[in-house]
């Protein structure tokens, strides 16, 4: 569906994506991370063709960005939420929907966005989270089969972020392909088939949420330790790279648990009410954070 290689985009000098190359299947649901200033949002900027890249190639459906046959199997949802003035919510829906051969009904359309009963309502009164969501239903009028979506759930409340989340369901279960960003990295865990790291303008990661957690997430051992004079032993074991202590309850950050466990077992340390917390993407994503401001 989409092939990308060696893109390469430069502003005012400074690099912004460093040869990134990637391919895109059919029903994927991919989450783009990384801190701001990654790369992000050009990268799908450039893979939509609102901007051209300063070097690389790009396929979209086996075609260029710029085909103008891809425009109506394309659904774009940028950071800024899309609105008109003195218009209604109805009347932008209507108007959108004139656009496209075989658009969702406007009863979908109000249904998707939870916005029934504001359908009167000028789009300029609407709240934050309203209009995202009613930016997400023009982006998605078409029926397209790809789906971008770029930090979508963006000033919308805790109602408004579950709604959205449900219709995204819905359209991975209806085999639709979704490449989104966000920093809600919780909600990346639930839908995401793929995510792609990115850091400086390069995808530092490629993989499942599986394989992130075996290469580069952290769980945590915590647990209350009974022998103070243990405690020097606690960063021998290994896998272990951070040890963190309150008092006497120790946190232990290993790329291992079962291992570090199992040697803990082995070294008889005395200690009660272990718990195990596997490692998220907060972690990594804080940890790319942290390598960007150094």
């Amino acid at each position: 569906m989409i092939t990308a290689t060696k893109l390469t985009k430069i502003m005012n000098k400074k690099t912004i994506l460093n040869k990134v190359s990637l391919t895109v299947n059919k029903g994927e649901i991919i989450a783009l991370v990384g801190p701001n200033g990654a790369g992000k949002t050009t990268l799908i900027n450039c893979l939509t063709g609102l901007i051209r890249p300063t070097a690389g190639e790009i396929s979209l459906f086996g075609t260029n960005p710029l085909n103008k046959k891809n425009k109506m199997k394309l659904g774009v949802m940028q950071q800024e939420s899309t609105t008109l003035e003195n218009v209604k919510v109805k009347e932008l829906l209507t108007l959108f929907r004139s656009f496209y051969p075989d658009p969702l009904s406007l009863e979908a359309l109000l249904e998707i966005t939870g916005l029934n009963e504001h359908q009167n309502t000028y789009t300029t009164k609407l709240s934050g989270g309203q209009k995202r969501r009613l930016t997400f239903g023009l982006s998605i009028i078409g029926k397209p089969e790809l789906l971008f979506l770029d930090e979508p759930t963006t000033g919308m409340d805790v109602t408004s972020r579950q709604l959205f989340w449900e219709k995204i369901n819905q359209l991975k279960e209806q085999g639709k392909t979704i490449i989104l960003t966000t920093h809600y990295l919780e909600e990346i865990e639930k839908v995401a088939t793929r995510i792609l790291l990115m850091k400086q303008g390069e995808i530092v990661h490629d993989g499942t949420l599986e394989s992130i957690q075996s290469e580069m997430l952290q769980n945590k051992l915590s647990f209350q330790l009974l022998d103070k004079h243990a405690e020097v032993k606690l960063a021998d074991l290994p896998y272990v790279s951070t040890v963190e202590k309150v008092e006497n309850n120790i946190t232990l950050y290993s790329s291992n648990s079962d291992e570090t466990l199992i040697e803990l077992f082995a070294t008889e340390i005395k200690f009660k009410n272990l718990l195990i917390i596997p490692g998220n993407l907060e972690r990594v994503f804080n940890t790319l954070v942290a390598g960007e401001n150094k």
